[in-house]
């Protein structure tokens, strides 16, 4: 098949290539929507326009092609717009939420950004630096876990307020990289919106023990992954606890290391395994239509408030009063992009 790229600004190219390496023997980078080639993978992002800025296109390539796959990347923020998936065959996407789930979606893993380092063996844990680190933003629910982890050393931490201030140490993604090399316990604490971030899919690369979060309405891991080993946790507070008793045990850490890293070399093969399926299996036109014809998605009015709702079950009350008190990138942008559907 061919792959399509409609965006040149996506951070997840290496994780994409990766999953599609058995499927894909030509790619092109069409940014003027031009490419009417038929057996073809599309690839959108929500962060380059929004999905209703592509239905002139896609509905003419229905009308010249006989098969049609999507894969809609960077979808975080639940931007809405899921009318157009009613064009294809089979729609593949990432970041799991209940407002695209149907016959002829399949959601895979946001895996990790570019530049990762994915080959060679992994450092040993009773080899690392770091008994736990972290580098980002420090919002929402990170205040809560870097106040938890501090005090459990020895540790690497490192973050700015916000992307949108002065001030703070950012690292290369090679320093990045070297980091989580050397450290035992990765904290996943939420990204902008959601729960899944890249981070996770980085310290599993790199061989960390990740930890997550859950939320009383939402074990959002479990519901992407299945069955998985990653420590989860409701508090930074339990997940501080269980860290600190983990290191008294060094062959137990290596256990877990081992364990983690084999479920997730089965994980990617089957993830791999369920994107050629999609793309290459029956068609589910019929019942993308039934989806893309839901009120809901034709209506942004009805959209918006269950869009909201959705982003809520990623929050903790903590998280949404920091963000409410300092309002900014992440609010704003929802504010801006329901005007503009609202608009549409």
């Amino acid at each position: 098949m061919k792959l399509v790229w409609h965006a040149d600004n996506l951070l997840e190219v290496d994780w994409l290539r990766d999953v599609l390496r058995d499927l894909i023997e030509e790619e092109c980078t069409d940014l003027d929507l031009t490419c009417f080639d038929d057996d073809c993978i599309h690839v959108v992002s929500s962060n380059w326009q929004p999905l209703h800025t592509y239905e002139a296109y896609f509905r003419e390539c229905r009308a010249r092609c006989r098969r049609l796959v999507l894969l809609h990347t960077s979808d975080e923020w639940f931007s809405g717009g899921y009318a157009l998936y009613r064009h294809f065959d089979a729609v593949i996407r990432n970041f799991a939420t209940g407002l695209a789930r149907h016959e002829g979606i399949w959601t895979i893993p946001e895996g990790y950004a570019n530049g990762t380092r994915t080959a060679g063996s992994v450092r040993p844990i009773t080899e690392r630096q770091y008994a736990w680190s972290f580098t980002g933003e420090i919002k929402a629910s990170r205040v809560d876990m870097a106040t938890a982890f501090a005090g459990l050393e020895p540790s690497f931490l490192t973050g700015t307020t916000s992307i949108y201030e002065d001030g703070g140490r950012k690292l290369t993604k090679a320093g990045f990289d070297d980091v989580l090399e050397s450290t035992v316990f990765s904290p996943c604490p939420m990204g902008n919106v959601i729960l899944e971030t890249w981070r996770l899919y980085e310290s599993l690369e790199l061989g960390c023990i990740p930890i997550v979060e859950t939320r009383a309405s939402l074990d959002y891991f479990t519901g992407l992954f299945g069955s998985h080993p990653i420590p989860s946790f409701r508090t930074w507070g339990e997940a501080r606890d269980y860290a600190q008793r983990a290191l008294a045990g060094r062959p137990s850490l290596l256990r877990k290391q081992s364990e983690i890293a084999d479920w997730w070399s089965a994980k990617k093969q089957q993830v791999r395994r369920q994107v050629r399926d999609a793309a290459t299996g029956p068609s589910h036109q019929a019942a993308l239509r039934r989806f893309g014809s839901l009120a809901r998605n034709r209506y942004p009015t009805l959209h918006e408030p269950l869009r909201l709702m959705e982003l809520l079950r990623h929050q903790t009350g903590a998280g949404v009063m920091r963000r409410i008190k300092r309002p900014g990138g992440p609010l704003r942008r929802i504010a801006r992009e329901g005007l503009r559907n609202l608009r549409a």
